[in-house]
């Protein structure tokens, strides 16, 4: 392949400057690479639960579906990953979500790998995504941190504050920022401490790239092969051209 690849970043919140942080960071990682970064029309500005990643999901798919064309590859800049698995289904493209490619990149890093995080609520979502990615045995647990950090200036104390106490108290080996606010932060907070620190969305990013280049094809069996269509109503018109009969 020898144009430039296209990376598609999208940020299932409507927060624009979570989108400017995140794309930031995927340049400086990854500067011969073009990024395309966008953020959800509708729904939260932070996904803090259950029911915002039910709203965010459908909102991430479709601005995926739209904006997807004439790019490589798709990535779901959201810790907890939503709309995922059901682009994974409608595109032809590599589709990865920060959440899960922190997981599977920390756990080539170390034996047992936390997760720090603001967000009681998120704290059992992330051991919900941990077990359906099959690394239970491999994960120490969550360490949370104050929800103020999303908004604070200076966030490197904190987060390398919770990285020592996930060494601390869970014999983390390795541990993964969790959250698209922290993008561009790993690096810093890594050098501050004993274990290897994986930023989630620099992890999605490396996956990205490397399954592009990988170029293994795509399923035309199995669940993430491309669903038939079927009769549906009161769809946006994106969803309708991929999934409606007569779409």
């Amino acid at each position: 392949m020898n144009r430039k690849l296209r990376i598609l970043l999208v940020n299932s919140n409507t927060s624009a400057a979570t989108t400017q942080q995140v794309a930031n960071a995927a340049r400086a990682l990854a500067p011969d690479v073009e990024f395309t970064a966008i953020e959800s029309r509708c729904g939260p500005a932070g996904i803090g639960g259950r029911a915002d990643v039910v709203i965010s999901a459908l909102a991430t798919f479709e601005a995926a579906l739209e904006a997807a064309p004439g790019h490589d590859a798709v990535v779901v800049a959201c810790f907890s990953d939503p709309g995922l698995a059901a682009l994974r289904e409608v595109l032809d493209i590599p589709v990865v979500g920060i959440g899960e490619s922190a997981y599977l990149t920390a756990s080539m890093l170390g034996a047992r790998f936390s997760v720090v995080t603001p967000g009681l609520r998120v704290a059992p979502m992330v051991h919900e995504a941990v077990q359906a990615a099959g690394l239970v045995s491999r994960f120490g647990g969550v360490t949370l941190i104050d929800d103020g950090v999303i908004q604070a200036e200076n966030r490197l104390p904190v987060l390398i504050e919770g990285v020592a106490r996930a060494v601390a108290t869970q014999s983390a080996e390795v541990v993964v920022l969790g959250g698209a606010v922290f993008a561009g932060l790993a690096q810093a907070v890594a050098a501050e401490s004993d274990v290897p620190v994986v930023g989630s969305v620099e992890a999605a990013v490396v996956q990205a790239l490397a399954l592009c280049r990988l170029q293994a094809g795509r399923a035309t069996i199995g669940s993430y092969s491309r669903p038939r269509r079927k009769l549906m109503t009161g769809v946006s018109p994106v969803v309708a051209q991929h999934l409606a009969i007569g779409g």
